[in-house]
């Protein structure tokens, strides 16, 4: 079991549309961004015209995210059903008008790219094909991803479609989680597992899932989906890729009851693994650094940026490393904005007594931000006290140049 941190002791455990929006920006965030290019196979049927009732298109299967379609793809309904079609260009600065057709060419709805969101459309649909065209607004097709989801017809609130264990069951037949009470899921072939949080004041909460061996290649890649319980559940946020292959999430919570959902990529069984949350800001896990930093040291801030809480910084030219010194433990927000054309990603990296590194936490994407194609990462959470290597990155494991790079309390923390 990948160990956890408390403290400085290393122990192992036993361990609306806008609802909508959410759900989606966290799948779909992190398939366009994941440590050392991990990323989910794409679902690219085949792209033969008869698939798509005589119409050139590439067809593809429903609920699945695809990255790189074919601008005109098509997808079949066996029966009426309630459909979420939507679109992000992979560049910040692209933007896409998505269109949804019935086979006579008709217009059933179209949206385009705005100010920090992607076009959606969600339509009732009758059994048959439908052809879904992305264009770019300014021309040419940019490179862009496609998502569907499907829910029944008729329903106002596709969320609530969410199958999430009743609030009695909680601590009967649904284990509670608590802070240093984690909870054990066996190996099985199960592909969903929840578990019940209360919250009893406000307070900034870390959860997470945690794997034997997180970051080998057939290690289950995990998910986490946390929801506010009541009549109709409420997402609060998603996680992937945070530890290896494990889902780890700061979030401030309200008091209330909450539900964990465990799943794996494409339904796949999640094998054993544990459920923690941290409510004292003292768990702190340390997992494998991204490859390109394998090789790093404590020497490297000798020379590199310096950051405390409450400084900003402009990297002029490429530079990976700076270094956040914190006097004290404390809830921070950590921000990298690119000046130029690039995708950042932000790792923060510790070092063990034998100057091995290891990853203290990793981003790809603002949880504050709903937009699919994001940017430019931020990390908000609770920094143990030190000095921490930051290391500023694009998508593909390059060096990272011309960034600003902030380094400040979290407000109301």
């Amino acid at each position: 079991m990948d160990a956890l941190r408390s403290g400085t002791d290393r122990r192992p455990w036993i361990v609306g549309g806008a609802v909508l929006a959410v759900v989606i920006a966290g799948l779909i965030g992190l398939a366009v961004g994941a440590p050392d290019g991990q990323s989910p196979a794409d679902a690219t049927p085949s792209s033969a015209a008869h698939a798509c009732g005589g119409v050139e298109a590439q067809s593809i299967d429903l609920d699945r995210q695809v990255v790189q379609p074919e601008p005109r793809t098509c997808f079949v309904l066996d029966e009426r059903l309630q459909v979420t079609v939507g679109a992000a260009a992979l560049q910040p600065d692209d933007a896409v008008v998505l269109t949804v057709r019935d086979m006579d060419g008709a217009e059933l709805a179209s949206a385009s790219s705005d100010s920090g969101w992607d076009p959606e459309v969600a339509l009732t649909l009758e059994a048959g094909t439908y052809i879904v065209e992305v264009t770019g607004s300014a021309g040419a097709t940019p490179p862009f991803l496609l998502y569907t989801a499907t829910f029944p017809a008729g329903e106002e609130q596709p969320a609530a479609q969410v199958e999430l264990p009743d609030v009695e069951r909680c601590g009967d037949d649904v284990p509670l989680v608590a802070d240093d009470a984690p909870v054990s899921v066996p190996e099985g072939d199960a592909t969903v597992h929840h578990a019940c949080l209360i919250v009893d004041e406000p307070a900034f909460v870390k959860v997470g899932l945690a794997t034997a061996e997180p970051s080998k290649e057939d290690s289950p890649d995990l998910q986490l989906a946390l929801y506010r319980a009541g009549d109709e559940a409420t997402l609060v946020r998603t996680a992937d890729d945070a530890i290896g292959y494990d889902p780890e999430m700061s979030v401030q919570l309200e008091p209330g009851t909450y539900v964990l959902e465990a799943t794996a990529w494409f339904d796949g069984p999640t094998g054993a693994f544990q459920i923690y949350a941290d409510t004292d800001a003292d768990l702190f896990r340390h997992g494998e650094v991204t490859s390109l930093h394998a090789a790093a040291t404590r020497a490297l801030c000798d020379d590199a940026p310096a950051l405390e809480p409450g400084d900003a910084i402009t990297i002029e030219g490429e530079r990976m490393y700076a270094c956040a010194r914190v006097d004290e433990a404390q809830r921070l927000v950590l921000e990298a904005a690119t000046l130029a054309d690039q995708d950042l990603v932000l790792e923060v990296i510790g070092f063990e007594d034998s100057g091995t590194p290891y990853r203290l936490a990793w981003a790809d994407g603002d949880p504050r931000s709903d937009a699919l194609a994001s940017t430019d990462p931020a990390l908000d959470q609770t920094l143990p006290a030190g000095t921490w290597l930051v290391a500023v990155t694009t998508y593909t494991s390059e060096a990272a140049a011309d960034y600003d790079l902030r380094l400040a309390p979290a407000a109301g923390a």
